[in-house]
């Protein structure tokens, strides 16, 4: 560069064009680069932000809106905003995804019976691609390329279910449990998905850069498998003892940055060995989980990972072709009631088939009918491999997409209108023996405690001086204690003994959901931070209408505003100081009035 320089002009001018001139931008904004970056960023949060807030007052699902908003403000339509610009975004929103679910999983969850689960997500999955290929030819699609659709349809969406039942308190349900698992195995096998593109691509006669071979796939299949076990074991082993160490600040911020570093550095890793980057970040966070930091990074994470997902699914719908949409309209409510249909009988049959009773079989089913984001990611896969060269089929299919998610809502309230209809069903005759007790069971068989032999439920948020010697008192009492505690030390010395101790922010509302604080008698909160205090109260207020919420403040100011709040009770320290000084001195006046005989 500077021999360049030198040879146009003398060394004056050279470094006089170094260097900038008075009332000159940078080089990198004067070029606009990361302007128009930043712009196009703003122009797709601001829309995504204005479309869920209309969408939340029409009481909308939030993900098609950003859809159909990338669809109106991207290229295909009004052309604000050059999709490409900030597609590497995009693509992070995805290993986010991918890092956040395999975080919420935990050893006890799959060894309490998630596992069998997951065989009604893999015989689901495998039969909707069967049953949506021939729907592809009859549209006039060749083999490789209604496989490749009917791969990316099998695809239900974890993030608008897994909201969903999140918000209605599902989760936990037999149809929650198996909407759960089926999802969790969808989105493991999107890496074969994206593994077999290739194969397709070579069936279609397509010039590959990649030669293909039965000996080449399985040892590439060998390389990678023992690259993840290798990252399994190595990770098992090294992640409790790091973690443990960045989690002795109490702020939080050395876990959030290592476990941010793990995701991405697991993303790289598969990627480099050739597989999916969304199965490292999965790995890593699967690994995470068995930690007991993850309530407080699952609660960290998850504002990143909704602003990304938002910027994922406007993104999305900007590739959306309108015109070539208009081309094919007849096409799109064909193919959407089909392919919900099939969604619907493949999974409500695999679970029925693996020992679930008809009605919850066929909740599971409605609630799974829809295509998801990652429907687009193995769609967009077979695209860029130039599997999908035709811009109708791309129309259809992500304008399928958006319109099943904008469905999702009302197709399960309205598909639990039927489940009278299927409680007449028997359950599958060669149903397993242990099938019922791996979550298989009947909603209504699902009863709460009696509350004659239900304990009462105390959290206790904080374990300091106070929170221990409330924590132990409420313990010898006979009450079922539940622990919160930043203190990465104390959480561990706690869970050595039994105790059961949730490490986490008590503000948090997902730790406090995941201390018991929904089904809590009371909720006892002795944390010295007064703005987490507030914090704590109002989200534990919200989790638990009915319980009873006690808190500590410093001043009398300061209780008010807890009361505000929601508190029931809160002990003014000053007061309290008070009072018990004024025993102590009462107790010494009392003893020199009469003093004891000898």
């Amino acid at each position: 560069m500077y021999p360049t320089l030198l040879t146009r002009s003398g060394p004056d001018e050279a470094l006089s064009a170094m260097l900038p001139q008075p009332g000159a931008m940078p080089p990198t904004l004067a070029a606009g680069e990361v302007g128009g970056v930043l712009v196009d960023l703003l122009i797709v949060l601001a829309t995504a932000a204005g479309v869920g807030m209309v969408l939340r007052r029409l009481k909308l699902a939030l993900i098609p809106g950003y859809l159909l908003a990338g669809a109106i403000f991207g290229p295909g339509a009004l052309g604000i905003v050059d999709a490409t610009a900030i597609t590497e975004i995009a693509d992070l929103a995805i290993v986010l995804l991918m890092f956040t679910i395999g975080l919420s999983l935990s050893r006890e969850e799959l060894r309490g019976g998630l596992l069998p689960i997951v065989g009604v997500g893999a015989l689901s999955t495998f039969a909707t691609l069967a049953c949506v290929t021939p729907v592809g030819l009859v549209f006039g699609l060749d083999a490789p390329r209604a496989v490749a659709v009917a791969g990316s349809m099998a695809m239900s969406s974890t993030a608008v279910v897994l909201r969903l039942l999140q918000q209605r308190t599902e989760l936990g349900t037999a149809h929650g449990r198996i909407a759960f698992g089926t999802l969790l195995t969808q989105d493991l096998i999107v890496v074969f998905l994206l593994a077999g593109v290739p194969l397709l691509t070579s069936w279609a006669g397509i010039e590959s850069d990649r030669e293909l071979s039965v000996a080449g796939l399985v040892s590439g299949f060998l390389v990678a498998v023992g690259a993840v076990g290798l990252m399994v074991v190595v990770g098992g082993f090294a992640t409790p003892r790091v973690m443990a160490e960045a989690a002795k600040d109490r702020s939080g911020e050395l876990a959030l940055l290592l476990s941010g570093a793990m995701a991405l550095g697991a993303a790289v890793l598969t990627g480099k060995i050739g597989l999916s980057p969304e199965l490292g970040a999965f790995v890593a966070g699967l690994l995470l989980a068995t930690t007991p930091y993850r309530h407080e990074l699952q609660a960290r994470f998850g504002p990143t990972r909704d602003i990304f997902m938002a910027i994922f699914f406007t993104t999305v719908g900007m590739q959306l072709d309108l015109a070539a949409v208009g081309d094919a309209w007849w096409a799109i409510p064909i193919c959407l009631v089909v392919i919900i249909v099939i969604k619907t009988a493949t999974i409500g049959l695999s679970a029925w088939v693996f020992g679930a009773p008809a009605p919850v079989a066929w909740v599971a089913g409605v609630t799974l009918a829809q295509a998801g984001e990652f429907s687009l990611v193995v769609f967009f896969a077979a695209r860029s491999a130039g599997l999908i060269d035709d811009e109708r089929v791309v129309g259809v299919v992500i304008a399928i997409v958006v319109m099943s998610l904008f469905l999702t809502p009302l197709l399960i309230d309205s598909g639990r209108r039927f489940v009278g209809v299927f409680r007449r069903m028997p359950s599958a005759p060669w149903t397993l023996p242990g099938t019922r007790r791996v979550g298989m069971v009947d909603n209504e068989a699902v009863r709460p405690e009696d509350p004659a032999v239900r304990r009462t439920r105390v959290v206790v948020a904080g374990y300091g001086p106070i929170g221990r010697t409330l924590a132990d008192n409420f313990a010898r009492l006979g009450a079922d204690v539940r622990i919160i505690e930043l203190n990465a030390t104390t959480v561990q010395r706690q869970a050595k003994t039994g105790q059961a101790t949730i490490y986490g922010d008590a503000g948090n509302a997902l730790v406090l959901r995941e201390a018991g604080v929904p089904d809590a008698d009371a909720v006892i909160l002795t944390l010295p931070d007064e703005a987490a205090t507030i914090r704590a109260i109002r989200a534990a207020r919200q989790l638990a209408p009915g319980a009873f919420i006690a808190a500590r403040a410093p001043y009398l100011s300061k209780a008010f505003i807890a009361r505000e709040a929601g508190a029931d009770h809160v002990t003014v320290e000053e007061m309290a100081t008070a009072d018990a000084m004024q025993q102590q001195v009462i107790a010494a006046f009392e003893a020199r009035r009469n003093p004891p005989e000898d």
